[in-house]
């Protein structure tokens, strides 16, 4: 194989024809790599890239050449980082591991740390931060609000209160939509169960709570399997049994669904009892993923679908975010590979070829480059471009 290309099949959008096209590997040139165990989701202010380790480190970078500019440890001991997200809150780098630590963005100077008094381990699902506060769920079936400037706790919602001899409840990434704060949870029980909740992003109150429907015909796992993310006016989550359902965000009330992978269709998908499925959304396409490693664009106004590749033999597609970016999405396969998308056909457009490297994780798009915390390091590559006359994703 010429190093840096790789032959790939596609799929065509209308007709499912194989056709074959010329691939670069984009990891074979990198803008700059950092050595380290990176681990999670990077984040980007300005000319800055802040990353986790595997170790719990919080490092800063210079954007332009991957110069380190500043590393901190969280202080925790366990065998590896527990959280998996940066995010940044004005001049505030805010980290997970078990508990949530925040540092000055220019200095690493530590500004905080988020230890609640009700519950544990806020780091583990910390989510989305909008204006001056962050948001956080934990696996002790709580959400968070708090401030992102003094780290003080401005609310704390109970989703599952979690007995001591009763089943336990973790909530997982929060996402922020307007003044709700919307996230899904898992009740692992026997089956387990789970769900989506909206909370009040002022004061924690909840204003629905969507369970997902466990099927009739047996007792099925119907955990958390993928999201929420936020479509127009919908909530898009799916769960354990590979069903995904799109939630009314006013009321709570589903307004339509897509069913679960079913097959043998092509003698490379198989019957799934139970799935993960990442859910990126783009323009006016939901893009599904799967353990299959099938991936599958839906027309969010028609629920129809549009295109599907079928990537079988590369292993499981990651059920973490799929990042969108200028009509493409960057999508990690938990076997190491990441894949960049053209999101309104399903046409790939670059992709590494190594799983060696350790792509697993979530990608940070800033301009023309793409930020990895890899395994094998941290990465800035350059980011796909859709061919010209590519038209928008719908």
């Amino acid at each position: 194989m010429t190093r840096g290309i790789a032959l790939l099949l596609v799929a065509s959008v209308c007709t499912g024809v194989v056709a074959a096209q010329a691939v670069v590997d984009p990891s074979e040139s990198p803008r700059w790599q950092v050595a380290a165990r990176g681990r999670g989701l990077p984040a980007v202010a300005g000319d800055r890239v802040f990353a986790l380790t595997s170790d719990h480190q919080v490092l800063a970078l210079a954007l332009d050449d991957g110069r380190e500019l500043w590393r901190r440890s969280t202080g925790e001991r366990s065998a590896t980082t527990d959280g998996m997200r940066v995010v940044v809150a004005g001049d505030v780098v805010i980290a997970g591991d078990w508990d949530v630590y925040a540092y000055d963005a220019a200095t690493g100077v530590s500004r905080w740390t988020f230890h609640p008094a009700d519950g544990y381990a806020p780091g583990i699902s910390l989510g989305a931060a909008a204006g001056s506060r962050v948001f956080t769920g934990s696996p002790s079936g709580r959400l968070y609000a708090i401030d992102a400037g003094t780290g003080r706790q401005l609310w704390s919602a109970v989703v599952e209160r979690v007995a001591d001899d009763g089943p336990l409840t973790t909530v997982f990434a929060p996402v922020v939509s307007g003044g709700l704060v919307v996230a899904g949870y898992t009740v692992f029980a026997a089956p387990d169960t789970g769900g989506v909740v909206a909370v009040d992003a002022d004061s924690g109150v909840e204003r629905w709570r969507f369970r997902f429907p466990v099927p009739e015909a047996q007792a099925q796992d119907v955990h958390l399997g993928g999201g929420p993310v936020i479509a127009g006016d919908v909530a898009i989550a799916s769960s354990g049994d590979g069903r995904v359902w799109a939630i009314d965000l006013a009321t709570g009330a589903l307004k339509w669904s897509v069913p679960a992978l079913a097959g043998p269709a092509d003698g490379i998908i198989t019957t799934t009892e139970r799935d993960l499925r990442g859910l990126p959304v783009a323009g006016g396409l939901l893009i599904v993923g799967s353990l299959t490693g099938y991936l599958t664009a839906f027309d969010v106004a028609t629920h129809q679908q549009v295109w599907q590749l079928r990537q079988g033999w590369l292993g499981s597609l990651s059920w973490r975010d799929f990042t969108h970016a200028d009509g493409v999405i960057y999508v990690p396969f938990l076997s190491g590979f990441l894949h960049a998308i053209d999101a309104a056909t399903g046409v790939v457009l670059w992709k590494t070829v190594d799983y060696r490297r350790g792509f697993s994780w979530p990608v940070a798009v800033a301009g023309d480059r793409v930020i990895v915390a890899a395994s094998s390091g941290v990465w800035a590559m350059n980011a796909a471009r859709r061919p010209a006359g590519g038209g928008d994703p719908r």
